[in-house]
């Protein structure tokens, strides 16, 4: 039994992230009540992926709704009002499929990869899904028990601890300033009628999405979503919420650790992902820390050997961002480090990378876009995200259209319009032994 369970998932694995999709065929069409669907039709691997998507997430909870978003999806996924625990594992196993919750700042979603000839039972498990969740009292006892043992592991991990201090203390009071998962106070503190209220705000045929990427015929695609989805009701329809972030000053936060090495995580304001300086920043991060051959790479590990890791990150957010340098080193090393990192920022604001460089980052960049597209299951959730987030599906293939725009002077402009602004920094520091 337990050599058949592992076969299985490892066939899960291959379908989900080996299989490819060659090219494909979009088409955008909306249900009678008004539910937008996305349809990438591929050539190549039989294999469907199907993702339910709402913008009301992580950046709509309240500080004492903390991890409501995670809370709710996770639970939707293990029961509903029509089908046990059990029999949903059941129904979703006998057709192959994989049912899975997803849940960033920007997008919550429940998604389902499968094989094409079960497109009408998918679409029937993942409606019911959608519309009924029980939201068990003792799955619900259970998951919490799950997420307060998530969040513990996460103060065990320096890079997590580092980021988490960091969002607290850029963020403040806002959404973005807590981890997906919420906090061990607020999650104490849900119960089911919270879930239910979350449910029908961010689940309703007002604001969810269906984007879906497969070799499987249209005919049964739109059928089979009317029949099923039709019944999702409408509701409350997603707004976003009042950001009010004003970095006046820069701060700096020591935390004494409990780790055998140091970490730093030194951030910047930066824009959401609307801006016209989007892809001049994306490209930037790399060039500073998104390879092996960065600056913050070269100078900090390679040259001087002063980090263990190091890397710069620049989220894609609805709202403000940040633009951020981490690095994990010894505890002697911190201060020397900081010194380096505040040259490194400077000098790039003031000396042009050269035009092989830029080529050379744009290159990694397309390659990383293309190998990121290449399974239906990726395909599916790009398209869907940029449609939940207001940027369009057809951004997905802008985007590199924009990467290719981005001049050595672009990059001089966005490094000075970034870290001239005021700098969040938080450093931990292990205790002394």
């Amino acid at each position: 039994m337990l050599r058949k369970k592992l076969l299985y998932l490892v066939i899960l694995v291959q379908i989900i992230f080996l299989q490819s999709a060659f090219g494909g065929k979009m088409e955008s069409f909306t249900l009678k009540n008004n539910i937008k669907v996305l349809f990438n039709r591929t050539a190549g691997a039989k294999v469907v992926a199907v993702r339910i998507m709402t913008p009301v997430s992580v950046i709509n909870e309240t500080s004492d709704k903390s991890g409501i978003s995670h809370l709710a999806a996770k639970l939707m996924t293990h029961s509903t009002k029509n089908r046990s625990s059990e029999i949903l594992a059941k129904d979703t196993e006998n057709i192959g499929a994989y049912l899975s919750a997803y849940i960033d700042y920007d997008v919550a979603e429940i998604g389902m990869v499968f094989l094409p000839e079960y497109f009408d039972k998918a679409a029937e498990i993942l409606a019911d899904v959608i519309i009924n969740p029980a939201f068990d009292e003792k799955e619900l006892s259970f998951e919490k028990q799950t997420i307060t043992a998530a969040l513990d592991s996460r103060k065990d991990s320096i890079d997590s601890t580092a980021s988490d201090e960091f969002a607290k203390v850029f963020y403040r009071n806002v959404p973005y300033s807590t981890p997906v998962l919420g906090s061990k106070e607020t999650i104490s503190k849900l119960n089911r009628e919270d879930l239910i209220k979350w449910h029908r705000y961010s689940y309703n045929a007002s604001n969810i999405l269906i984007s879906i990427a497969g070799n499987v015929d249209e005919k049964i695609v739109r059928q089979s979503l009317e029949k099923y989805f039709s019944n999702v009701p409408t509701g409350v329809k997603f707004e976003m919420p009042a950001f009010n972030i004003k970095h006046t000053e820069s701060i700096k936060k020591e935390i004494k650790g409990k780790f055998n090495q140091a970490y730093i995580y030194v951030g910047f304001p930066a824009s959401n992902l609307y801006d016209k300086d989007f892809a001049a920043i994306n490209i930037a991060s790399i060039v500073l820390g998104g390879r092996t051959t960065s600056m913050l790479f070269v100078e900090l590990r390679e040259k001087l050997g002063l980090a263990y890791e190091v890397g710069a990150v620049y989220p894609s957010r609805r709202e403000e961002s940040y633009f951020a340098v981490y690095i994990g080193l010894d505890k002697k090393n911190i201060d020397l480090t900081l010194k380096k990192i505040d040259k490194i920022l400077k000098d790039f604001c003031v000396v042009k990378i050269s035009e092989q460089e830029l080529k050379d980052t744009k290159t990694y960049m397309k390659g990383l876009y293309i190998m990121g597209r290449q399974t239906v299951w990726n395909q599916s959730y790009y398209y869907g995200f940029h449609e939940v987030t207001g940027k369009g599906y057809q951004y997905d293939a802008e985007f590199i259209k924009d990467i290719e725009k981005v001049t050595t002077q672009d990059i001089i402009n966005i490094a000075n319009k970034v870290f001239s602004q005021n700098s969040v920094t938080v450093i931990i520091n292990p205790n002394e032994k």
